[in-house]
């Protein structure tokens, strides 16, 4: 059975990905859950330290199983290409999660950057910079993490529009299609010297 502090935390994950931080307000979020505004203060200090928890909540919902493909004991090439199989799948099946790391990127608040990349991302940040390392040790980790953030955050937001573009069909809007051919052009950057 969910907790009142979970119930609040997945419906302001809602609400902060439709809308964004500064356009929802504690009051929005106690509306939504049915709750008057001084309840949710018994829970969350203010709106900062409850996006806080959101994000973290949302992220740590994925952080587990993605952080078990980055730290099994298979070859490190193995543990990327399940890394992206499941991310993709993740962000596939999840628009939330998208969305939320998506009004992070508009909205470019350099405290909240620092509190995404610093506390909510910075395990399978460091996993991943470490992996690129044990498969080309003259790679550059830190332009293979930033470009397999952006390739499959964009991919998946742009599919909506892919249909319309020259050579879009339902094959190139696949989870799968969109995983394998990400793990391709970083699989080909890996194989680059740094420059």
């Amino acid at each position: 059975m969910s907790s009142t502090r979970d119930t609040i935390l997945s419906t302001a994950a809602e609400l902060f990905a439709a809308r964004g931080f500064d356009a929802i307000t504690m009051r929005d979020i106690a509306g939504a859950c049915q709750i008057k505004a001084p309840s949710l203060y018994n829970h969350f200090a203010d709106k900062k330290t409850l996006y806080q928890e959101t994000l973290s909540f949302v992220f740590e919902e994925h952080g587990t199983s993605l952080m078990g493909c980055l730290k099994d004991e298979k070859p490190a090439e193995e543990k990327l290409g399940n890394f992206i199989r499941l991310i993709c799948h993740r962000l596939n099946e999840q628009p939330m999660f998208r969305q939320l790391f998506m009004r992070e990127l508009i909205e470019q608040d350099e405290d909240r950057y620092r509190f995404l990349v610093n506390v909510v991302m910075a395990e399978t940040c460091h996993a991943l910079h470490d992996i690129f390392l044990a498969i080309n040790p003259a790679c550059d980790p830190h332009f293979l993490t930033t470009s397999l953030i952006g390739l499959v955050i964009f991919h998946f937001q742009i599919n909506p529009m892919r249909p319309y573009l020259p050579g879009g069909s339902t094959e190139t809007q696949s989870e799968a299609y969109l995983a394998t051919n990400i793990l391709k052009l970083i699989s080909q950057a890996l194989e680059q010297p740094r420059e």
